[in-house]
């Protein structure tokens, strides 16, 4: 009987989840029905590292039962001589600025208010957390694992690491795999794009730091107190895809609430900060009109010590302090504010499909330039200059290696270079949405991304989920026009 009733649970669960997706906001209904992180972080600014305490309230929201869970250790990545690295040789140098330096993630303890058969490390890099249960978890049914952990943060200019400026901390606590397909998805890091997959969960996490720093956080802060020059300050948020946050005592803020949301500029040594501030507002505006309204009440800017140009979490976005042009770095806010539709709000496998995410996002922002002339970018000229850049790679590759692999349906390990992984995902992602828009017509494309918003809202979308979408707003079969896209059938000749 009791699985029977946790059978029903999960199913509801699961039909609520999607219906919200088609048409609610209520993050406090939804948060009921998925796991949650709690954690208590103690800053060591000494020793560069985070004392964690962190109890995973965890649900079965699957529909089948499991005697086992995985956590992704991502840190472990980071350490001197880890197999899967998460910096590539080309910004090697650039990340590590002071030389190598050691990262890692060091769990003391953890309890189960199960019985637990065998907790063990798995993956080249002991990367991941295996917990093997005596007892099938059911579906629908509940269990809470407590870890104490120290994270070592290595110094780097990375998602994870501290700089001359900020300390940013991404991807640094135990976080679950996702379970698809009757099997967990256990890819590891990779130094291409964003290894990332995650589903929502809710985060309720103290942070205790110097009160000298200045902190940028997914979430909202529900409480804050300093003591004898020691900060406690308390964040919650729910319905998210991941957490993370910056700290820096370089930090002044900029704020304002549009919308309902309140959006926060995080800087330094920054003489545009009002117009860097009001390019977030209007992303935001922006976005929210384009697609969907954004279901969180905060969204915070942070620039930030980063090898790449910008990268996104939940509720917020990581801007480089690296020396470019002001186009650039607006540019650069203007993408990561679209990636809290694409990839947080609407998630999917990043190390899997990563155009999906990508190339959305790089379109998302030609969007935004057309509907923004003020800030004088030619959205037309964006696109030419991409189709003839796109081709300039494809014949470069084609010379030097004789052939050149222009499909998207890749796996993050799967790319050769770097520069393959960017022109494939980013370029060419973004010329095929550009291509659909063309072929089935403005109104009928928008319509559909706001169908593929509230569809997968909070879920995880595929390639054949979003086509369905558009199959279903056009009424007609764009398999061969996805196929030939994706596998990488289409010449470039054809896009011209």
């Amino acid at each position: 009987m009791k699985k029977l009733v946790a059978l029903v649970f999960a199913l509801f669960t699961l039909i609520f989840i999607s219906g919200c997706g088609v048409g609610g906001d209520d993050l406090s209904k939804i948060s009921k029905t998925i796991p949650t992180y709690n954690m208590d972080i103690v800053y060591n600014d000494e020793e560069k590292k985070l004392e964690v305490n962190q109890v995973l309230d965890y649900i079965n929201t699957y529909d089948t039962s499991l005697d086992e869970i995985y956590l992704h250790l991502y840190p472990k990545s980071f350490n001197l001589d880890a197999v899967n690295k998460p910096v590539g040789v080309l910004t090697k140098e650039k990340a590590y600025y002071n030389g190598d330096s050691e990262g890692d993630i060091l769990i003391a303890d953890v309890k189960c208010d199960a019985e637990v058969e065998a907790i063990t490390y798995t993956g080249d890099d002991e990367d991941f957390l295996k917990i093997e249960l005596t007892s099938a978890v059911a579906p629908g049914e509940r269990l809470q694992v407590e870890f104490d952990y120290e994270v070592v943060i290595p110094n780097c200019n990375h998602r994870f690491g501290y700089g001359e400026n900020t300390i940013n901390l991404g991807n640094f606590y135990p976080v679950l795999a996702v379970f698809e397909d009757g099997q967990y998805s256990l890819n590891p890091y990779h130094s291409n794009g964003d290894p990332f997959y995650s589903e929502v969960a809710n985060y309720n996490v103290t942070i205790t730091a110097p009160e000298k720093y200045i902190i940028a956080s997914t979430g909202s802060m529900t409480d804050s107190s300093v003591v004898d020059g020691v900060q406690t300050v308390s964040y919650e948020a729910k319905v998210c895809r991941d957490y993370a946050f910056v700290m820096s005592e370089k930090y002044s803020v900029a704020s304002t609430t549009i919308e309902g949301v309140e959006v926060m500029y995080y800087y330094y040594e920054d003489d545009n900060y009002e117009k860097h501030l009001q390019a977030s507002v209007d992303a935001l505006v922006t976005f929210n009109e384009l697609f969907g309204r954004y279901p969180y009440s905060t969204l915070s800017v942070a620039k930030t010590n980063f090898v790449h140009g910008g990268m996104e979490y939940p509720n917020l976005v990581y801007i480089s302090d690296d020396d470019m042009a002001d186009a650039d770095y607006i540019n650069v806010i203007v993408h990561e504010i679209a990636h809290q539709w694409w990839y947080g709000v609407v998630g999917n496998d990043e190390y899997v499909n990563s155009w999906l995410d990508e190339g959305l996002t790089e379109f998302s922002t030609n969007l935004f330039y057309e509907n923004n002339p003020s800030y004088g970018v030619n959205a037309d000229d964006v696109v030419k200059n991409l189709t003839k850049n796109y081709a300039t790679f494809v014949d470069v590759y084609s010379t030097i290696l004789g052939e050149v692999d222009t499909s998207m349906n890749r796996a993050l390990d799967e790319y050769d270079t770097e520069p393959e992984y960017v022109y494939v995902t980013y370029v060419k992602g973004n010329l095929f949405f550009n291509s659909l828009r063309e072929m089935i017509g403005k109104d009928k494309f928008m319509q559909g991304l706001k169908e593929y918003y509230n569809e997968y809202k909070y879920l995880v979308a595929t390639p054949e989920g979003m086509m369905g979408v558009f199959e279903g707003v056009t009424g007609t079969d764009l398999s061969q026009f996805f196929s030939s896209w994706i596998e990488g059938k289409i010449d470039i000749i054809e896009i011209k």
